[in-house]
């Protein structure tokens, strides 16, 4: 249970290395670059695991090193390789780029990238990319209609930005923006829309546009769960008839009636801003297990109002919007009185005499 930190190597150290297998593993070079201490322990175990790391410190690619050593492996592209790009996955001509940034495994990435897709971009077009930070699967949509220096100008003008100012604020809003432009195209993507359209690639009001992104979108997947819902719970419809001879009241200011559908649950909760339209809901009003009923102003019949969970002629629950309980005391006696006529059979023709005896609380 003891915790092994970083800590200054003792004076002698490299002395009683020679002669072992691990006196060129540079443990020196690197302990120098990082504030004079290292794990001395976890350093070790990484170079018998992986030669390399002496090559990477003498290269100064510090960043890579401390990632290895947390054994962070995902950055390396061939761990095998006896050649730097190769053990890193970049073109050769790119370990001067990454040599003067130390390593940074931002930049690596970037790199990694660039000979992945193929592309060759400039030394300042590998370092702005730096600061966005993407992925690889982000920029491909975008490099596919737009050439790489048009899209960094795009993030530049979006976020009223310069790159390479070695500012925190500004190199956080260019990767905010960023991050909100490539979630934009990948709605537009996945919504159909021309992305050759250059009105769909610059949009005046990146926030705006993205705004009406995520609401088409959600209306897209909420009206593709109505109908898959329809499918799966096909006996809520179905039985609609038959629940309804058996639930309905209706009295002058009241009405309350089974769901006719899985689409009307799920609308009701959406509408209402409660979790009535769960799949826990629709499976056991499908079941009959429970059973869900609106309760709406009769004049307003299609206006939610109040959902209430049915059971075995006991009421569960019930709420209005936000999970509240609209004028609670009122509607609690009406509840009530509906749950008496229910049990009785008073709520139909037969039952009359009963519900003659048990008059509903009025409004």
């Amino acid at each position: 249970n003891i915790t092994v930190g970083e800590a200054s190597l003792y004076p002698g150290f490299s002395y009683r290395l020679k002669g072992t297998e691990i006196q060129y593993s540079a443990i020196d070079l690197y302990a120098t670059a990082n504030r004079g201490a290292v794990n001395a322990r976890d350093y070790m175990e990484r170079y018998l695991d992986t030669p390399q790391i002496e090559m990477l410190v003498k290269m100064r690619l510090y960043g890579v090193v401390r990632k290895l050593l947390k054994c962070n492996y995902g950055i390396i592209m061939d761990s095998q390789a006896a050649c730097p790009e190769e053990f890193l996955g970049i073109r050769k001509e790119r370990l001067k780029l990454l040599m003067k940034h130390e390593g940074d495994t931002w930049l690596l990435s970037v790199l990694q990238i660039e000979k992945r897709l193929g592309q060759a971009w400039t030394d300042l077009q590998a370092e702005a990319l730096m600061e966005l930070r993407p992925e690889q699967y982000q920029l491909l949509p975008v490099l596919n209609v737009m050439s790489m220096q048009k899209f960094l100008n795009l993030m530049a003008k979006y976020a009223g930005c310069d790159y390479g100012t070695l500012c925190n604020s500004a190199t956080n809003r260019l990767r905010n923006t960023a991050l909100l432009y490539f979630d934009y195209i990948s709605m537009r993507e996945q919504l159909g829309y021309d992305l050759g359209n250059t009105v769909y690639q610059r949009p005046r009001d990146l926030r705006s546009a993205h705004d009406r992104m995520v609401a088409e979108l959600n209306e897209k997947k909420q009206n593709k769960r109505l109908l898959e819902s329809e499918e799966k719970y096909p006996l809520i419809r179905k039985n609609y008839r038959k629940l309804r001879k058996r639930l309905l009241y209706e009295d002058e200011t009241y009405i309350i009636r089974p769901a006719r559908s899985a689409e009307e649950i799920i609308l009701e909760g959406r509408i209402l801003h409660h979790c009535v339209g769960g799949d826990n809901y629709l499976r056991m009003h499908n079941e009959q297990q429970s059973l869900i009923l609106m309760l709406r102003f009769r004049d307003d019949p299609e206006v939610p109002y109040i959902t209430v969970e049915l059971r075995e002629n006991r009421i569960v629950q019930w709420y209005g919007a936000q999970d509240k309980k609209p004028d609670e005391a009122n509607m609690q006696r009406w509840l009530d009185a509906y749950v008496t006529r229910l049990k009785c059979g008073g709520l139909g023709t037969e039952g009359q005499a009963c519900g003659d005896a048990m008059q509903l609380m009025p409004a």
